[in-house]
């Protein structure tokens, strides 16, 4: 019998370097330690990350995609600032996706995929737990929509409405009454009531269009003023 050689296979990496500096960075953003506005050169990122200039670059143009950064200058991007038409234009469309996200999801998704979403609706103790349920929310919701197009299109829509809901809890009593949405969509899904749940969809998003479009002027004020 032929001598075995020696095991010289490569495992392939879940994520690529570009990619985990997009993850990286993204999760700078929706931690609000990379703030809008706030600029960052090649150099920076370099050495924040430790990665070559050839993955950063790679890293940028998808966070470009994403719509999280834009460019600065000419050798430069910062994280993306959001004016109030760029705000109420994502709530619009993600309005229309996500009830229809929602309604598919009744339709289609699991008992347990149901459970899991009940579990993601238990009261919050702080912001960051709530934006970590609702971060999972949204995939829940979409995985068990089952429509791949659906999914991808919403994807990048998520990205950039993730990084302003920080700002849209800063709004008094809005992360009580974001949970109470979700409490009440979850409970439209459990009773596999799609026109309820789609309807409750849109309301929720609605609402939290308000809240992103106060916190937008509030934030726009602030800057006019140099506070």
């Amino acid at each position: 019998m032929p001598e075995t050689g020696p095991d010289l296979r490569i495992e392939r990496p879940a994520e690529t370097v570009p990619q985990l500096v997009v993850r990286r960075v993204r999760q700078a953003i929706l931690e609000g330690t990379l703030s809008p506005g706030r600029r960052l050169t090649e150099r920076e990122l370099m050495e924040l990350t430790g990665v070559s200039r050839t993955s950063i670059r790679e890293a940028v143009l998808h966070l470009q995609t994403l719509g999280l950064v834009e460019t600065s200058g000419r050798r430069g991007v910062r994280v993306a600032v959001l004016g109030s038409d760029d705000v109420r234009q994502l709530y619009e469309v993600r309005a229309a996706l996500e009830s229809e996200a929602a309604s598919l999801f009744v339709k289609r998704a699991t008992d347990t995929e149901v459970l899991e979403l009940v579990k993601l609706t238990r009261p919050s103790k702080s912001d960051n737990d709530q934006l970590a349920s609702i971060y999972h929310f949204d995939e829940l919701l979409l995985a068990g929509a089952r429509n791949a197009l659906l999914a991808s299109t919403l994807a990048p829509l998520h990205a950039r409405i993730h990084a302003l809901r920080r700002l849209s809890l800063s709004i008094p009593g809005r992360r009580e009454r974001s949970e109470q949405e979700y409490r009440d969509l979850v409970a439209a899904i459990t009773d596999r009531d799609a026109d309820r749940a789609a309807q409750l969809a849109r309301l929720h998003v609605d609402a939290a269009k308000e809240a992103a479009l106060a916190a937008i002027a509030k934030l726009e004020e602030e800057r006019a003023s140099g506070s």
